[in-house]
């Protein structure tokens, strides 16, 4: 091993037997990614060519027809996320069932199934996890105290009472309709916050396990055992979220916000489709505002997030003015 893999492994205890004993069963393992498997096709047969209806909303005049909904930060934190998780779960399975994804490890010479090459693995494992923590602290930090837009991830009851129209409908209790959303509907929201539950699990039952410079205080063998066990499963719960969230990203009618997180815009038709301004409210942008409120005399009436700025609400779809861009907040 080099001195700065060592640095960065803290000191890795290479103990392999220490590391593969008491683990999670592989058939739980497999249950748990054969139940998110079930959950997929169940709903790819009611909703991949079939899609309820959207009510509610108050619709808006979308000047250019394009309202920018990611700023740079928030993609490359996204697709930097993805890659960073990828490499962690893939060197994570490897330790799990050691041998798997040798056709890709071996590129970073961490292949194998030997000893040796089960304490590669997990250097390679806890190095990723720097990048990880790094990722996290950068996306805290912008979305609370730069974008300020970390509120719109928070539940409210208006997700409640969305999700159970949804449900309802889905499972054919009620009209097939779905309520028109604020930034992110309930389910990304649950999908949020099932990220950050697996990953402080993770990071927590992980911490003692890896022992940072023999920091953390000795624990008996039956505590690390159940450490073990939670580690599994909630790896592989992240897995499953993952994979949930690659699957709802490529189906048809989720492409406009696939492909805001690569452009960081989606068109006026697409916002009023899918979103409600009054939870999701576009404004424009400080620099544009300004001169077209100089230019029109009055001030602009108020709009549905009572500010002079928010655009005012009309019929459906957008208005071609290649002037003007939303941008929302």
């Amino acid at each position: 091993m080099n001195l700065l893999g060592i640095l960065l492994s803290g000191g890795l205890d290479t103990d392999t037997q220490s590391q593969t004993s008491g683990r999670l069963p592989l058939e739980y393992a497999a249950a748990l990614i054969l139940l998110f498997a079930a959950v997929f096709v169940v709903h790819f047969v009611r909703r991949a060519y079939r899609q309820p209806k959207r009510i509610g909303g108050t619709p808006m005049e979308v000047p250019g027809n394009t309202v920018k909904a990611f700023d740079i930060v928030e993609r490359l934190f996204h697709w930097s996320l993805f890659i960073t998780l990828g490499l962690v779960m893939v060197s994570g399975i490897a330790i799990y069932l050691p041998g798997t994804f040798n056709f890709l490890l071996s590129a970073f010479g961490v292949a194998g199934t030997n000893a040796a090459q089960t304490a590669a693995d997990l250097m390679w494992h806890t190095d990723m996890l720097w990048l990880l923590l790094g990722l996290i602290a950068i996306h805290i930090v912008w979305d609370l105290a730069v974008a300020r837009t970390g509120r719109t991830i928070i539940p409210g009851m208006s997700d409640t009472k969305d999700t159970m129209i949804r449900v309802q409908g889905f499972l054919g209790l009620g009209p097939s309709v779905q309520p028109r959303h604020g930034k992110y509907d309930a389910f990304m929201k649950l999908f949020h916050w099932g990220l950050v539950l697996c990953l402080v699990v993770l990071g927590i039952s992980g911490l003692y396990l890896w022992n940072p410079y023999g920091l953390m205080p000795t624990i008996s063998p039956s505590l690390e055992s159940t450490f073990r066990l939670f580690h599994d499963f909630f790896a592989f719960l992240l897995i499953g979220l993952v994979a949930g969230h690659i699957y709802f990203a490529i189906l048809p009618i989720n492409w406009p916000v696939l492909r805001s997180i690569l452009t960081g815009t989606i068109s006026g038709d697409a916002y009023n489709h899918d979103f409600d301004s009054s939870r999701w409210t576009p404004k424009k942008k400080a620099a544009t505002a300004a001169p077209a409120a100089e230019a029109s005399g009055p001030a602009p009436p108020m709009g549905a997030a009572g500010t002079a700025n928010a655009v005012k609400a009309g019929p459906s779809g957008g208005v071609k003015d290649d002037s003007e861009e939303l941008e929302v907040k």
